[in-house]
C-alpha cells in the first residue's frame, strides 16, 4: 500500500514539475515577445527614414518585405502565439542587420565626402583669417581705393570671426566620422554576427550599434553642413527672398547656403522626407 502512495506522490510531483516548467516556459515567451515587439517596433521607424531618402529600389523593397514580416508577427503576438511570433522576430531582427549595415556604409561614404570636401577650404581659412595673419593687418589698416589693392572682399570679414566656429565643426565632424567609423568596424560585432545562433540581447545589440552608426554621421554630416553655411552666410538673405521666406528658421531644400547635392542630408538630418520636401521646392 506504502508503494503505491509512494508512486502516485511521484507522479503528482512529476506532473506539478512539468506544469510549472510549461508554465514558466510560457511566460518566458511572453515576456521575450513583448520585448522583442517593441524593439523591432522602434528598430523599423528609426530605419523608415533612412530608406526612405537614401534606399535604392532593392533596399525599399526589403524594408518592405521586412515591414510585412514585423506584421504577421505582431500578430502572432496580439493572439498571444508568442513561440511563433518568437521565430518571426528573431528572422526580422537577422534582415534588420543586413539593411542596417548596407545603410552604414553609405552614410559613413557621405560623411566622409561632406566632410573632405571642404576640409581644405576650411583649413585655408582657420590659417588666413587669423589676427596674426598678413590679412588681418591690411584690415586693421584704413583703405585708399585709388592705391590700395583690395586683398579682402568685404563678403568674406566675417571669417575672422567664425573662423573658430569652422575650425570646431572641422574637429567634431571628423571627430564623430572616426567614432561611427570604429563601431562600424568593431571586431566583437563582426563575430557575433557570424554566429547562427545568438541571444536576445547581444542580436539587440548588434542593432542598436548599427542605428548608432547612423546617427553619429548624421551628426558629422551636420558639422560639415554648418561649416557650408558659414562660408555661405550671405545667401541665407537671398534664399529668404527667392523662394519668399519671411522668417530665418529656414527648412534646408530652401536654403542655398547648402550645396544643391547635400540637401537630401540636411534633410535627412532632421528627420524629414526629401522627396517631400521637394515637392515644397517646386510649389514655391
Amino acid at each position: 500500500m506504502s508503494g503505491k502512495k509512494h508512486v502516485s506522490i511521484s507522479v503528482c510531483t512529476s506532473i506539478f514539475v512539468i506544469l510549472v516548467s510549461t508554465a514558466a516556459y510560457s511566460f518566458s515567451a511572453a515576456v521575450k515577445s513583448s520585448k522583442d515587439y517593441g524593439f523591432t517596433l522602434n528598430a523599423l521607424r528609426r530605419i523608415k527614414i533612412m530608406v526612405d531618402n537614401f534606399g535604392d529600389e532593392q533596399m525599399k523593397k526589403n524594408y518592405s518585405d521586412s515591414e510585412a514580416l514585423f506584421l504577421d508577427a505582431a500578430e502572432d503576438y496580439y493572439s498571444q502565439k508568442f513561440f511563433g511570433s518568437a521565430s518571426k522576430f528573431d528572422k526580422l531582427k537577422r534582415d534588420l542587420i543586413s539593411m542596417l549595415v548596407a545603410m552604414g556604409d553609405l552614410y559613413l561614404k557621405r560623411t566622409k565626402e561632406i566632410l573632405d570636401s571642404i576640409a581644405k577650404q576650411s583649413i585655408q581659412i582657420i590659417i588666413e583669417y587669423s589676427k596674426d595673419s598678413g590679412l588681418a593687418l591690411y584690415l586693421r589698416q584704413p583703405f585708399d581705393p585709388l592705391r590700395d589693392i583690395k586683398l579682402i572682399d568685404p563678403d568674406k570679414y566675417h571669417l575672422f570671426f567664425d573662423r573658430d566656429k569652422i575650425a570646431g565643426n572641422m574637429q567634431e565632424g571628423y571627430k564623430r566620422y572616426e567614432k561611427a567609423k570604429s563601431i562600424f568596424n568593431d571586431p566583437e560585432i563582426a563575430l557575433l554576427k557570424q554566429k547562427e545562433k545568438l541571444p536576445m540581447d547581444s542580436i539587440n545589440m548588434i542593432i542598436t550599434s548599427y542605428i548608432a552608426v547612423v546617427n553619429l554621421c548624421r551628426d558629422a554630416k551636420g558639422n560639415g553642413i554648418e561649416i557650408y553655411k558659414i562660408l555661405n552666410t550671405n545667401e541665407l538673405g537671398k534664399s529668404m527672398v527667392k523662394y519668399h521666406i519671411i522668417h530665418s528658421n529656414i527648412k534646408p531644400v530652401f536654403d542655398d547656403r547648402i550645396p544643391e547635392k547635400y540637401k537630401i542630408d540636411a534633410d535627412d538630418n532632421l528627420r524629414l522626407i526629401h522627396t517631400v520636401e521637394l515637392k515644397k521646392l517646386n510649389q514655391k
